[in-house]
């Protein structure tokens, strides 16, 4: 967790630092909306899906936008068999814009999420809370995820219109995930996964924890 945090901190510094030698003074105060979207949600490891939104302008330091992503799979690294895979989401968010005259706007803002996944997962195992671990040949697999954010973030322009939202940030999430349903559910005494690395169909948990988040979005300014 320190080192998230560490690399998070590192990467806020130098991205204000260059955006503050590039940043040029516009001749009226900056009112746009944006498209937004989300590539890097396509390529999450364990639950990705496509996440799109918008960013409405509402005063001069004030803009709100709404992100909603849908999705299935288990992804490239969990190695999953599963189906019916269903995952979809939630996140608002409130703008506060540090310079509305700057070219490149910086801004501080409140995020919230909310995520809710459910799979029909195949031959495989799970670990309840009581570590007892269970091998089953169908289970329905449940996980509900939610919380906020504290960002800072600027959307840099590439265009005209085309441009990058980068941002960084801190915040909290809870999490339940819940398996169900099973089919020839038995103790499996073995203790080795098969790759190694813990993903989120490994066991059932409800969980409070920090909750870093680094990314960009690419936008349409309208």
């Amino acid at each position: 967790m320190k080192n998230h945090v560490f690399v998070l901190l590192l990467f806020l510094v130098a991205i204000s630092s260059v955006c503050s030698q590039i940043d040029v003074i516009g001749d009226r105060t900056n009112t746009s909306s944006y498209i937004t979207l989300s590539p890097l949600s396509l390529l999450d490891f364990h639950a990705p899906r496509l996440r799109m939104g918008y960013t409405q302008h509402l005063a001069e330091h004030w803009k709100i936008g709404l992100d909603l992503g849908i999705g299935g799979g288990t992804g490239l690294l969990s190695k999953r068999e599963s189906e019916d895979d269903i995952l979809w989401e939630v996140r608002p968010e409130v703008y506060y814009i540090l310079k509305p005259e700057s070219r490149t706007i910086k801004y501080l803002s409140t995020e919230f999420f909310y995520i809710a996944q459910s799979n029909t997962l195949l031959n495989n195992v799970y670990d309840r809370e009581d570590d007892m671990r269970i091998r089953y040949d169908r289970a329905d697999f449940e996980r509900q995820k939610y919380g906020m954010h504290f960002k800072f973030g600027l959307f840099l322009n590439t265009g005209r219109h085309w441009g990058f939202n980068i941002y960084g940030g801190i915040g909290f999430r809870w999490a339940t995930i819940a398996f169900s349903n099973l089919v020839n559910a038995e103790e499996d005494a073995t203790r080795h996964r098969g790759h190694g690395y813990e993903t989120i169909y490994d066991a059932e948990r409800s969980d409070f924890r920090p909750n870093p988040t680094l990314g960009t979005k690419i936008y349409y300014k309208l």
